[in-house]
């Protein structure tokens, strides 16, 4: 890129003094001429200020005329001394121009002699013309790339003409477009040499053909056009430099370069390094202060039991109370692993409605409580929700089990007065079959020779030799039937009486299977058959007979619904002794149950049957009452081919008080 002594020594081309201060009046450059009549020995006045550098006539002048620039001022003038008694006072052009590093005075003239050939209108357009050399010299120092050089050169370049408002710039370079493209006839054109091929160009006109162009801004244009190729050759040399990083020469002079940058740029950052300090001060104690709070609010954040989330608009989480669960991942894969929005979704709720919500809904086996509130921005507008999951499946399950309960109990007493009721008439029909039965054996020999004679008979609209083959097999089946109604009622009585919990029974467990049978007959025959294969030399053992039955209701029924429907179920319930223990065998062809589901079964409240309302009670029931017993159960399975459960009680008694 160009120098500033390099744009300080175009400027001298034309004016015989020049010197460039600050807002703080201190001196950035001084021409040589000027240097010369002020300071003894041509002493060095870089960063010192104009009072130590003028007289006092002098100073008051410049102060002054920059007073009225700085204020919009235009074609203001100083008078410079030489310090001698017969000396003439210079007068002196005062400008003032803003680069991205600050204000800055410009102060040029001529000797007297020369400077009296120009006349005011002159005067003018060589101040505008330094001025905007001197700011595009300032923005290619400051600009980074060459493409922001270029985005924001027409400001610049504008300054220096005639109407700056009416101005347009546009420039290509290497290809690439800026600004705006003037559409009038007429307008300056500038070409970019680099290594003497033309790598792009400038073209600076009016809105309108109605300005002219005059021939101070086509000379302007062209110096800055020299100015920037030079420059843009610099800046290309440059990165080509860059791409060599690998060679150790062009390192070496690279880091040369920056070497030379940083220590031009030393004395300019003394004067900042106090005020950095400070404010560097400052924001550690703030910085200390926030990470303090940071680390506080983090803590008790995750110390938060329920799982917590923010959640953004586009449903990405911001944060979580959960280290498994990591910022950007959407809040549908993150808490339910699934891959589009939930149907009910909380977030779009309350962006409409901007009030919180709480809802509680089932996952899987789980039931969560979601309290979900709107996160507002400064201008009251959802940015985003938190979320709060609590899992209330304990409380779902003890409500379920009241529930459950309150079935049962009022299900004891229907059981109760139904089995009275069913008792009562089967009573009658058990002992009119028994009537019957006798009444046929004494009249059917009487019919039979009857029939002898009429070969026709019918009775009941049936060929007799029909109805004397069937006859009693229909009346047996009445019997049966009766007595299986009088063993269902009684086994179902016998099941809802109210347990007080003692070990005070002789457990036969063979009657208790038979019971069981018929108790479970209706929910085995939909999925398949039941075989029982019981031994007649198992023992009587001390216990509750009505719990061992819930044992055996709740293993069958288990083992019945593990049937698939695709195949014919078959459950084999065997009864042996193992020396002093009573073995009981509960075995399915079902789908069977993997490792996992093997080591949880017996688990409370765990079931692979939510949704078709489990509970998973039943077999944590059923290993307690065995182990009441003193017994103990296990099993053994493999998915795919079934289950089998296997029970075993001492018959010298159990851990309980019997």
């Amino acid at each position: 890129m160009i120098s500033l002594d390099d744009l300080y020594s175009l400027i001298e081309s034309t004016f015989d003094f020049l010197l460039v201060v600050d807002n703080n009046e201190k001196i950035h450059y001084v021409s040589p001429l000027m240097k010369n009549i002020c300071c003894a020995h041509g002493s060095d006045v870089i960063d010192k200020h104009l009072k130590e550098l003028l007289d006092k006539s002098s100073l008051n002048s410049f102060r002054n005329a920059m007073k009225k620039v700085s204020h919009g001022g235009r074609g203001v003038l100083a008078v410079f001394s030489r310090g001698t008694v017969d000396s003439i006072p210079i007068p002196m052009k005062v400008a003032y121009t803003k680069s991205v590093t600050g204000g800055f005075y410009l102060i040029f003239g001529k000797q007297v002699d020369s400077l009296r050939k120009m006349d005011d209108w002159e005067k003018a357009e060589r101040v505008k013309e330094l001025s905007c050399l001197y700011a595009v010299a300032e923005w290619i120092e400051a600009s980074t790339t060459i493409k922001d050089f270029f985005t924001k050169l027409p400001p610049f370049l504008a300054q220096g003409m005639r109407f700056p408002e009416e101005a347009t710039v546009y420039s290509i370079y290497q290809g690439i477009e800026y600004g705006q493209k003037p559409v009038v006839k007429a307008f300056i054109d500038v070409k970019l040499y680099i290594s003497g091929e033309m790598k792009g160009e400038i073209k600076v006109g009016y809105i309108n053909d109605e300005k002219d162009l005059l021939p101070e801004e086509w000379k302007m244009m062209k110096q800055i056009g020299r100015m920037l190729s030079l420059a843009l050759e610099r800046k290309e040399l440059s990165e080509n430099i860059a791409m060599k990083q690998g060679e150790e020469e062009e390192f070496s002079r690279r880091l040369t370069d920056l070497e030379e940058k940083i220590a031009t740029r030393e004395s300019e950052l003394k004067s900042q390094k106090h005020k950095l300090k400070t404010v560097d001060s400052y924001l550690s104690r703030v910085n200390e202060t926030m990470d303090e709070s940071s680390r506080r609010f983090e803590t008790m954040f995750k110390a938060i039991p329920d799982k917590v989330l923010m959640i953004g608009l586009n449903r990405d989480v911001v944060m979580s109370n959960r280290d498994t669960i990591k910022p950007g991942e959407k809040c549908f894969r993150a808490c339910f692993n699934r891959e589009t929005p939930c149907v009910d979704c909380r977030l779009s709720k309350i962006v409409k409605n901007k009030i919180p919500i709480t809802v509680t809904f089932r996952d899987e086996d789980r039931y969560l409580e979601v309290h979900a509130l709107p996160v507002f921005n400064k201008n009251e507008e959802v940015e985003g929700i938190m979320e709060f999951y609590r899992d209330v499946t304990l409380e779902k399950t003890y409500e379920q089990q009241i529930q459950q309960a309150d079935k049962l109990a009022s299900l004891g007493q229907l059981v109760s007065g139904i089995g009275h009721e069913i008792n009562n008439p089967n009573q009658f029909i058990r002992g009119n079959i028994k009537i019957v039965k006798q009444a046929l054996d004494d009249m059917l020999p009487i019919v039979d020779e009857y029939q002898k004679t009429h070969p026709d008979l019918k009775i009941a609209r049936l060929k007799y030799a029909f109805f004397r083959e069937h006859i009693m097999t229909l009346v047996d089946d009445m019997g049966h039937g009766s007595e299986r109604i009088k063993g269902i009622v009684e086994g179902l009585r016998g099941f809802a009486r109210k347990d007080d919990g003692l070990l005070v029974d002789n457990v036969d467990i063979n009657t208790l299977i038979c019971a069981t049978q018929r108790l479970v007959q209706n929910e085995v025959h939909k999925h398949g058959e039941m075989q029982l294969d019981l031994s007649e030399n198992v023992k009587l053992f001390p216990g509750n007979s009505q719990k061992i039955e819930q044992v055996l209701v709740n293993l069958i029924v288990n083992a019945a619904q593990a049937i698939p429907d695709d195949r014919k179920g078959l459950i084999t319930v065997s009864s042996s002794m193992d020396k002093e223990t009573v073995v009981v065998e509960i075995e399915d062809n079902g789908k069977g149950m993997d490792e996992k589901t093997q080591r949880q079964i017996f688990d409370p409240f765990f079931t692979t049957k939510r949704s078709k309302g489990g509970t998973g009670l039943g077999l944590a029931i059923t290993y307690r009452i065995v182990e009441e017993h003193g017994g103990s159960i296990s099993v053994t399975s493999k998915s795919g081919t079934g289950t089998k459960f296997t029970i075993r009680i001492p018959v010298t008694g159990s851990r309980e008080n019997r």
